[in-house]
């Protein structure tokens, strides 16, 4: 029987997990998206390749790499599966340009009904609540007039979203804001786009889609595995680069536990 464990990943910088794909238009690199929803996602091989590097270059003695991960074939390819299973990072809240704050983390009906449906399946409950009332920014600050992009939102008094405690998780404690499918199907749609140039030359050499700093994502790791309890510790307190351009700064992100009572147990 194993066990599944559940996180929040916090982007502290920008994101690029890159699909490979260009649109044949101005961007050349775009980022992993959900093949059903078309949100930003990050696959669960990248994911569990990013941790792998990771924990190589920190040489923990206390997590065993091979018993987690697998082992590798000279070309990088997976021989022998390990005893933690990866899922995709599925998108969980969007940072979305606000006039109050600077921005707002942002959810749907969709988006929320979609995060809920795979928890309930592999944890056995729900992660987050659903608002009752749309375009609305909650929040227990004064304001009056709310521009999300440039869609205009009222306020609502804050309530807490999240039903399950997420520890030292604090991004969702005073401020989100809740808008209708379409709406937010433009802001996941509609992702920064950042020039990669060479100063020297004065020449774009490239653009790539990047997932914004402050975008949170929901994954989970199903594992029986004794050396998890020290992996985990160890993900918990480390900042995790994932994706690409880790030598411009991309990637850095935070990993933060789910508690799940009672432990939830998967064939």
């Amino acid at each position: 029987m194993n066990t599944t464990h559940a996180f929040l990943i916090q982007c502290i910088t920008n994101l690029h997990a890159g699909s490979g794909d260009a649109n044949y238009g101005i961007v050349d690199k775009l980022v992993q998206r959900d093949t059903v929803y078309n949100y930003p996602t990050i696959h669960a091989s990248s994911l569990k390749g990013a941790i792998r590097q990771h924990f190589e270059d920190a040489k923990y003695e206390d997590v065993n790499i091979i018993e987690l991960f697998g082992t590798k074939s000279a070309n990088d390819d997976d021989t022998e599966s390990g005893h933690c299973n990866f899922v995709n990072a599925d998108l969980f809240a969007l940072p979305v340009r606000c006039s109050h704050k600077q921005f707002a983390l942002t959810h749907c009906p969709q988006s929320i009904d979609f995060v809920n449906a795979k928890s309930d399946l592999l944890i056995g409950m729900q992660v987050l609540t659903q608002p009752a009332n749309l375009d609305k920014l909650y929040t227990n600050d004064s304001v009056t007039e709310i521009y999300l992009e440039d869609d205009t939102l009222t306020k609502e008094v804050f309530s807490p979203l999240l039903k399950l405690k997420v520890e030292k998780f604090t991004a969702l404690n005073s401020q989100f804001a809740y808008v209708d499918d379409k709406k937010f199907d433009n802001y996941a749609k509609d992702l920064p786009v950042i020039a990669r140039n060479r100063l020297d030359k004065n020449k774009n050499l490239w653009y790539e889609e990047v997932v914004p700093h402050q975008t949170i994502f929901i994954t989970y790791m199903i594992s029986n595995d004794p050396n998890f309890i020290a992996f985990e510790s160890h993900l918990l307190n480390d900042t995790i680069q994932i994706g690409a351009n880790s030598s411009v700064g991309y990637g850095l992100c935070k990993f933060f536990k789910i508690e799940i009572s009672p432990k939830t147990e998967t064939k």
